[in-house]
C-alpha cells in the first residue's frame, strides 16, 4: 500500500511533458502559418503593385491617343471652317453681282427654274451684308484651333512626357503601402527595385506628311461630305442654234477643299454660261462670273502652289472686262481653251477668285506622335522585406526562437517577391473592318495585366 502511493503523481509528470510538445508544436505552426501569410501578403502586394505601375503607363499611352485625336478634331474644324469661309466669300461676291443685275436674277429664273433664282437672291440675306465682318468671325475662330494645337494641346503633351518614372516609383510605393500597413497612412519598410520600360514609354514625334498620319487624316476627312467636292451644272433645255444643237445655256457651280501636308485650299465659284458663237459657226461657252472664293492655308515663309495658283499663276487671272479684248478671243487662247476642255471649270470666275485670293497662316504645324516599340511595354518589381520589421509578436517570438531574427546579414533575413506588368493593345469586340487593327496612338484602347516575370 505504501508503495502504490509513492508511485501516485507519475501520470502528471508525462501530461506536463506532453503539453510541453503540444506548445512547442502549436508555437512552431502559429509563427510557421504566420511566415507563410506574410510572403502571400507580399507577392499579392507586389502584384498589385506592378498591375498599377503598368496601368498607369497604360493610361499615359490612351491620353496621348485623346492627344492624337482631339488634334485630328481640331484639324477637321479648321478644314471646316476654311470651306465655310470660302463660301461666306462667295455669298458675298453673289450679293454684289445681284445688285449689279449681272446676270439679272430673272434671266437666272427664266433660264433654271425659281429653285436657283431664289439662291441667286438669298445671297443678299445676311446679317452682315456685303461686308468681311462674316469673314473676320471665321479667321478669327480658326486661329483660335490653331492656338489650341500650337499652344494648349503642346503643354499638355509636355505635362505627360514629363516625371514618368517617379511617378511610377511613387504609385508602387502607395500600392504596396495600401496593402501591407496594419494602420492607415502608415508606410511599410520595404526595398524595391522597378525596371521601367521608360524609352519605350516615350511617343515619337513624327511630320504631319508621314504616311501613318496622312492616311488617317485622309479617312477622317473623307466622312464629311461637306469637304468633298461640291459640283453641279443646271441645263437650260432651250436650243440656242441649229449649228449646235448639242449646247445650251449652263449654270455651273465647281468647289473644292484640297488638304495636302504643305498647304490647304478651298475654292467656290458659280457662273451662267451662256452659248455664243453661232453667227461665226463655231459656239462657245460666255462665261458671266456670279461668285467666287479661294481661301489658302500656308505656312508662313513656306512656298506650295497648287494646281488652281500654277494654272493662274503662268497666265494670269484673266480680265476684269472685255473692253481690249473681246471675250471670243480671250476664251479662245490657248490658257482659256485649254481650260475649258479640262473639266468644264469657271475659268473667269476662278480667276478672279484667285485675284482676290484669302491667305491664312497657322502658327505651327501639327506635332503628331506615334509609339514605335508598342510591343516591350513590360514593367518588372521586385521587392524585399525584412524579416525583423514584421510586427507580429508570436511570429517574432517563433523566429527568434528558430535564429532567424539573429544579427548578421545574410539572404534568410529577408522575404522575397517578384512580379511583371505589361502595357497592351486590346482593340475589343473589332468589326470585321477592325480585325487587323495593330496598336497605335490614335486608339485609347492601350490597356494592363500582370505576365510572368
Amino acid at each position: 500500500m505504501r508503495q502504490r502511493h509513492r508511485q501516485e503523481g507519475a501520470a502528471l509528470v508525462l501530461a506536463i511533458a506532453i503539453c510541453s510538445v503540444a506548445v512547442l508544436a502549436w508555437q512552431q505552426r502559429a509563427s510557421l502559418s504566420q511566415l507563410f501569410m506574410a510572403q502571400q501578403v507580399l507577392e499579392q502586394s507586389t502584384l498589385a503593385a506592378s498591375l498599377a505601375a503598368s496601368q498607369h503607363h497604360a493610361r499615359l499611352l490612351n491620353a496621348h491617343a485623346f492627344l492624337n485625336r482631339t488634334v485630328m478634331a481640331h484639324q477637321v474644324a479648321m478644314a471646316h471652317l476654311m470651306t465655310v469661309a470660302s463660301a461666306e466669300k462667295m455669298r458675298v461676291e453673289m450679293s454684289r453681282q445681284v445688285m449689279r443685275g449681272n446676270p439679272p436674277l430673272y434671266l437666272i429664273a427664266m433660264m433654271f427654274g425659281p429653285k436657283h433664282a431664289a439662291a441667286y437672291a438669298a445671297s443678299k440675306v445676311s446679317a452682315v451684308g456685303q461686308t468681311m465682318e462674316g469673314l473676320r468671325q471665321l479667321h478669327l475662330a480658326f486661329q483660335a484651333h490653331d492656338r489650341s494645337i500650337s499652344k494648349d494641346l503642346d503643354r499638355a503633351r509636355l505635362s505627360l512626357l514629363k516625371n514618368i518614372h517617379t511617378q511610377t516609383h511613387e504609385i508602387v510605393k502607395a500600392v504596396l503601402d495600401k496593402n501591407m500597413a496594419h494602420q492607415p497612412h502608415q508606410s511599410v519598410n520595404v526595398i524595391y527595385e522597378v525596371d521601367l520600360p521608360s524609352k519605350d514609354l516615350q511617343p515619337t514625334l513624327i511630320e504631319p506628311h508621314d504616311a501613318i498620319w496622312r492616311d488617317w487624316f485622309k479617312q477622317t476627312i473623307a466622312q464629311h461630305p461637306y469637304l468633298r467636292k461640291r459640283n453641279d451644272t443646271a441645263r437650260n433645255w432651250w436650243m440656242v442654234s441649229k449649228g449646235c444643237p448639242h449646247m445650251r445655256h449652263q449654270l455651273r457651280r465647281r468647289g473644292e477643299s484640297t488638304f495636302n501636308f504643305n498647304y490647304w485650299q478651298v475654292t467656290d465659284s458659280l457662273s451662267f454660261h451662256a452659248v455664243r458663237g453661232f453667227r461665226v459657226k463655231f459656239c462657245y461657252w460666255r462665261e458671266y462670273p456670279m461668285g467666287f472664293a479661294n481661301v489658302k492655308n500656308l505656312m508662313r515663309g513656306k512656298k506650295a502652289v497648287g494646281p488652281v495658283d500654277a494654272l493662274f499663276g503662268r497666265a494670269g487671272a484673266g480680265p476684269k472686262d472685255f473692253r481690249k479684248i473681246t471675250f471670243f478671243n480671250w476664251v479662245t487662247s490657248q490658257y482659256s481653251l485649254t481650260s475649258w476642255l479640262h473639266g468644264f471649270r469657271n475659268v473667269l470666275a476662278d480667276g478672279r477668285g484667285y485675284s482676290s485670293q484669302l491667305v491664312w497662316r497657322p502658327r505651327a504645324q501639327v506635332r503628331p506622335y506615334i509609339l514605335s516599340r508598342p510591343d516591350r511595354l513590360l514593367t518588372r518589381l521586385r521587392v524585399r522585406q525584412a524579416i525583423g520589421t514584421l510586427d507580429d509578436p508570436i511570429l517574432r517570438l517563433g523566429l527568434r526562437l528558430k535564429g532567424l531574427l539573429r544579427i548578421g546579414g545574410n539572404w534568410g533575413q529577408y522575404l522575397h517577391a517578384q512580379s511583371a506588368a505589361q502595357a497592351y493593345f486590346d482593340a475589343y469586340q473589332p468589326s470585321a473592318a477592325d480585325a487587323q487593327v495593330s496598336a497605335n496612338l490614335f486608339q485609347p484602347f492601350w490597356m494592363a495585366k500582370n505576365v510572368l516575370p
